[in-house]
Order: structure tokens, then C-alpha cells, then sequence
């Protein structure tokens, strides 16, 4: 927690006690944010992977199509 001694805000009444709480929310929040970014990171690899792999299939059985219609051409 960002404010080690909520007892120093404390002496400033009620309106120390609100800015204590709205820096602690605004802590907890980035806090937060950037978990999420890196959950986000992590999908993005994983998703990014996927798609090189599909690509490279797809490559692959386009190769394919073309050896076929060379052959076919050839006769």
C-alpha cells in the first residue's frame, strides 16, 4: 500500500482521510492496469503464435497446390 500510516492523514480531518483513500484507489488502480497489460502481452504472443503456425500451413498446401497444377500442366 502506497500510504504507510493512514493515522498522518488522519490529522486532517475528514478530507485527509478522502485524499488518503483517492490516492490508494488511484495506487490500486494502476496496480491493476498493469496486470491486465500484461495478461493482454501474454494473449497477444499466444494469438500472434497461432497465426504463424496457421500461415505457415497454409503456405504449405498452397506449395502443394502449386506442385500439383505444374504436374498437371506438364502433360
Amino acid at each position: 500500500m502506497p500510504i504507510d500510516h493512514i493515522d498522518s492523514w488522519s490529522q486532517f480531518g475528514l478530507s485527509g482521510l478522502v485524499i488518503a483513500a483517492l490516492f490508494a484507489f488511484c495506487w490500486f488502480l494502476v496496480k491493476e492496469h498493469k496486470a491486465e497489460r500484461q495478461e493482454w502481452i501474454t494473449a497477444y504472443r499466444e494469438q500472434s503464435s497461432l497465426m504463424d503456425e496457421r500461415q505457415s500451413e497454409t503456405n504449405g498446401v498452397i506449395r502443394e497446390l502449386v506442385a500439383v497444377v505444374r504436374e498437371a500442366n506438364k502433360r
